[in-house]
């Protein structure tokens, strides 16, 4: 028994080397998975860090992007505030006129929008109570007698309206505003903001 005792012994052996060497084996790659993992991990890691930092820039650029188109929006709404009070108070001004004041703008406005027809000028019921004396004889002599002062009242607030037959030319100081306020905006923009 001997000789079968020295073949256990010798198997045992055998197997004892073989298991060392796959246990060394099966260390050296679980060594080598284990840095491949860890390289992999730093890769991902790296990625996303990247990534979240490129995230973290753009959203940073697009709140800077954000808050300066706000306040160009809060510099523009400024900006056409302080126009519309001023056309408001330009309009204010010239309802408020004094009648000589007033009546001098009117005459500078029939001077420019008069045509060469006979025609009637009509006020509103304020203007025409506190017309001055004389003043539908100015008017007919600036128009060659074409134009002629009504007593009929319209319903417009400062300024006037010419009647040429079924034509008329609106020159109440809205209308004159109105068709006139994108050059006045610009007009009060260059003052105002140059």
């Amino acid at each position: 028994m001997a000789g079968l005792d020295k073949i256990i012994e010798r198997i045992t052996q055998d197997s004892a080397v073989k298991c060392e060497g796959i246990l060394k084996e099966a260390t050296a790659q679980a060594t080598s998975l284990k840095a491949d993992a860890a390289a992999a991990s730093k890769k991902d890691a790296d990625s996303v860090l990247a990534k979240a930092a490129k995230q973290a820039q753009a959203i940073v650029e697009m709140a800077e992007s954000g808050s300066a188109v706000e306040q160009k929006n809060a510099l523009l709404d400024a900006k056409v505030g302080i126009i519309d009070e001023a056309v408001d108070y330009a309009k204010t001004k010239l309802a408020g006129a004094g009648d000589a004041d007033y009546f001098d703008t009117v005459m500078k406005l029939v001077k420019a929008y008069a045509q060469d027809a006979e025609g009637i000028m009509y006020f509103s019921q304020k203007d025409l109570s506190r017309l001055p004396a004389g003043f539908a004889e100015k008017v007919s002599d600036a128009t060659n007698g074409k134009l002629k002062v009504s007593s009929e009242p319209k319903n417009i607030d400062g300024g006037f309206i010419l009647a040429y037959g079924d034509i008329e030319i609106n020159c109440s100081f809205d209308a004159l505003i109105s068709e006139k306020i994108d050059v006045i905006k610009d007009t009060l923009n260059k003052i105002i903001f140059a």
